[in-house]
């Protein structure tokens, strides 16, 4: 799995293999009832419900969801967040596009060059992933002059497609939704609706469209992700693209690498977004680029997204603990020096366990982490929580435990 294969890249795991194990023994992941692991209002949602058991991996949780638009897959807790608000976006959306008023707005467009697909979903028990591993984008390549590399999550060259993508953004801002999600039920309905509206079938405004029932508290938009909406909503792929190309070169990170990193094609631009914000907020802090290059072994959405996170806890840290000074990278695994000259461990997961890794890795950094100025002191910042054995393994050899850190600061789903 995506996760196993993050881990196995760090390199220090050669000489780790030669080092004592702990004294604890090393915990097995269990899988864990949905009601368990979540707040009833995320266990059953408008549209969906999340299956049991969850599926855990000592890192991530993975869960099953049925809704009135299929099933759907998703690893994280941040993912199933933002799945949730998909699906009700999905019925909203549906409420339109199956009406009266949209159908008959519709007739005599057959001929038109655009045409609708056909429904995704065309067995009750087919599992759509709502965040995939190496499934490409539903968008073509939108030209930009400073890249030839083809990123499947960008919008088509041709002038069409690029009004149905303008029109796309706008809907998908209305109901809160990245408009390049992989989620493809939803992509088939923001087509729809922005396709309609391409072709002047279709006049009514995402401002004036209506809403009804709540989202609910698990699919709020924060401040933070407001922001980054209304960029979405107003900027094409290639202008975002030209907008994170600033600020990496603010931060002195290398042309080449910055060009490698945008062109990546497993980040969509929303993720590009958050992610270069995150490393630009760091002020100047050293060893940036050694992150990005470290994110371009990313191989599938679910490991972009653990880049992603990880960045935003860097993000908070530096904002809300102390300032970020330098970045060592222990391959996937950054380690933040502060100012005070603490180390800080920005970790994104769910449920972490006492496993060999965690052993490990925690003797090797012990052992072998000396930087100038590094007082001795470590810090573990996870997005979600730890088992009580790996706390107490971590703390009997110096390691300070925050979890849940998002709720210190703004992590944006």
């Amino acid at each position: 799995m995506g996760w196993l294969r993050i881990l196995l890249l760090l390199p220090v795991l050669v000489w780790l293999g030669s080092l004592p194990a702990g004294a604890a023994e090393h915990e097995t992941p269990t899988n864990q009832r949905a009601a368990d692991v979540l707040p009833a209002g995320v266990v059953k949602g408008p549209h969906y419900t999340v299956r049991d058991p969850v599926t855990a991996d000592g890192y991530m949780l993975h869960y099953q969801v049925d809704s009135e638009f299929g099933a759907f897959e998703v690893s994280g807790t941040g993912a199933l967040r933002k799945l949730a608000r998909e699906i009700w976006a999905i019925g909203q959306l549906r409420a339109i596009t199956g009406s009266e008023v949209f159908l008959s707005a519709l007739k005599g467009q057959a001929s038109k060059p655009i045409h609708f697909a056909k429904n995704v979903v065309t067995k009750p028990g087919e599992t759509l992933s709502g965040v995939p591993q190496g499934v490409g984008r539903l968008f073509g390549n939108i030209g930009s002059a400073v890249s030839n590399t083809k990123d499947p999550s960008e919008g088509s060259r041709t002038q069409e497609v690029l009004l149905v993508g303008s029109f796309k953004r706008d809907y998908a801002a209305r109901y809160e939704v990245d408009p390049y999600s992989s989620n493809r039920v939803l992509q088939e309905e923001l087509d729809k609706i922005g396709k309609a509206a391409a072709l002047g079938s279709w006049t009514a405004s995402a401002a004036t469209m209506p809403i009804s029932g709540p989202a609910g508290a698990v699919i709020s938009v924060t401040g933070l992700s407001q922001s980054f909406n209304n960029v979405l909503k107003t900027e094409p792929p290639s202008r975002i693209r030209i907008i994170n190309e600033g600020k990496l070169g603010q931060m002195n990170v290398p042309p080449t690498l910055a060009k490698q990193y945008l062109d990546h094609a497993v980040f969509t631009p929303r993720q590009d977004l958050i992610l270069v914000d995150s490393l630009a907020r760091l002020g100047g802090a050293a060893g940036r680029d050694a992150y990005l290059k470290a994110v371009l072994d990313a191989k599938d959405e679910e490991e972009a997204n653990f880049f992603v996170n990880t960045a935003q806890i860097l993000r908070g840290v530096h904002e809300k603990r102390g300032r970020v000074e330098r970045i060592t990278m222990l391959r996937a695994l950054p380690v933040a020096q502060l100012k005070d000259g603490s180390a800080v461990i920005p970790f994104a997961l769910d449920h972490g366990v006492w496993s060999a890794n965690a052993d490990r890795l925690s003797q090797h950094l012990k052992a072998t982490y000396r930087p100038a100025g590094f007082k001795g002191r470590f810090e573990v910042w996870v997005t979600g929580t730890l088992s009580p054995t790996a706390r107490q393994q971590l703390a009997s050899r110096g390691f300070s435990i925050v979890e849940n850190a998002g709720s210190r600061f703004e992590i944006v789903d």
